[in-house]
């Protein structure tokens, strides 16, 4: 039997998972979501199922496995008095599954599915939903030769299902927009794309069907009234726009519009969009809103403040985000890129991952250390407890 640490801690990757009721974890952040863990039919006799970074149900007919991560969720604690009050063999069998971890290896883990690759750093419209409308980025773009960097050794990590050409851009105003798609296409890596297809051109179009690379097409589009969409983009590319999708839909490109609002408005316009392009094959869904950890005000602000320790996430754990220049950075959502922890001429995924900037800030997201007051998570609605688009629920902060 491996010898036990000196002390031990709950990992926070782990939900708990009562039998007979739905997941309380949903993976919204895949793109292609929503999807639930495996293996969740419980098993002869289960009286509780933890589920973690591998996305699978382990069920377990022990209550005392379930009390023993409780009681060592919020902080270290003795292995001698666990093993003390709850028995040697279950104390080891904890900490073989990684469920128990010495507290120094806590959130070195990670599970890569994507990587956000700001191919691009500007865009050509100024939404109202989006931190660009108030405060836009001067145009850079990213060198091929970054890129190429970037895409072989993301391949090279194995566990990428997908790339994205995304960060509040305009991938299809990049120059070398075919020449990346070549790129995917020579290593077989899927790509989805955001766009808000105003250059959308039938040269892309057919650059996308010709490769075989397109997983999915994501189009901004919040509504089908064009002086509402002026209102809404700050842009008065709605022909260009629309036109190009209904092209994207004749040539057979999986098409998913997302739908901007809040309210009645956008309700209504929801219902607009639907009605014009459902019926040629888009699927069309309300997005989701927010106000990016603060970024965004007007009617999409929140006004959030999360207060204590984090309570988890999963887009530093699931997502490697790279902006124009290289960097690493913590989320989707930090559209200054101020949680920076690495950058690709660095090392390899795993080696920027597994720093000691990158675990550092996992520790904070998860809230195994504090967060600085300023820190971008505290503004972000994925923090809140109430969220229900969670790809954790840690036992720390749930129960």
């Amino acid at each position: 039997m491996t010898p036990l640490p000196i002390s031990v801690q709950t990992s926070p990757y782990l939900t708990r998972v009562d039998p007979g009721t739905p997941s309380p974890v949903r993976y919204f952040s895949d793109t292609f979501g929503p999807t639930t863990p495996v293996n969740e039919t419980p098993t002869e006799g289960a009286v509780f199922g933890i589920v973690g970074l591998d996305r699978h149900i382990d069920w377990h007919t022990d209550p005392r496995m379930l009390e023993l991560l409780v009681a060592c969720a919020r902080e270290p604690r003795d292995a001698a008095e666990l093993v003390q009050r709850f028995g040697a063999t279950l104390v080891a069998e904890a900490a073989a599954r990684q469920w128990l971890q010495p507290p120094e290896e806590l959130c070195q883990d990670y599970r890569l599915v994507s990587g956000e690759i700001e191919v691009t750093a500007h865009c050509n419209w100024g939404c109202r939903s989006c931190p660009v409308a108030v405060d836009p980025k001067p145009r850079r773009t990213m060198p091929m030769k970054m890129f190429i960097d970037i895409v072989d050794k993301l391949v090279d990590h194995g566990s990428i299902d997908y790339v994205t050409f995304q960060f509040f851009n305009e991938p299809t105003l990049d120059r070398y927009f075919a020449d990346r798609i070549d790129v995917l296409a020579r290593h077989g890596m899927p790509l989805a794309l955001y766009t808000n297809a105003s250059a959308l051109t039938p040269d892309k179009i057919e650059t996308l069907r010709r490769s075989g690379v397109l997983r999915t097409m994501v189009v901004n589009l919040p509504s089908d009234d064009p002086a509402e969409f002026a209102d809404l983009t700050g842009s008065a590319s709605y022909t260009h726009s629309t036109r190009n999708v209904e092209a994207a839909l004749a040539a057979d490109l999986p098409v998913q519009i997302g739908v901007n609002g809040v309210g009645e408005r956008g309700t209504r316009n929801f219902d607009e969009v639907r009605r014009r392009f459902g019926p040629l094959g888009a699927e069309v869904t309300a997005n989701l809103m927010c106000d990016r950890a603060g970024d965004v005000g007007g009617e999409f602000a929140q006004n959030l403040r999360i207060e204590g320790p984090l309570t988890g996430c999963g887009y530093p754990i699931h997502h490697a985000s790279f902006s124009v220049g290289g960097d690493l950075f913590l989320c989707c959502n930090d559209y200054y890129q101020r949680e920076r922890f690495a950058n690709i001429r660095e090392g390899s995924i795993h080696e920027l991952m597994t720093s000691e900037a990158a675990v550092t800030a996992r520790r904070k997201v998860f809230g195994v250390a504090v967060a600085e007051d300023d820190f971008v998570c505290r503004r972000c609605h994925n923090q809140t407890l109430d969220f229900a688009c969670r790809d954790f629920r840690p036992i720390a902060t749930f129960g």
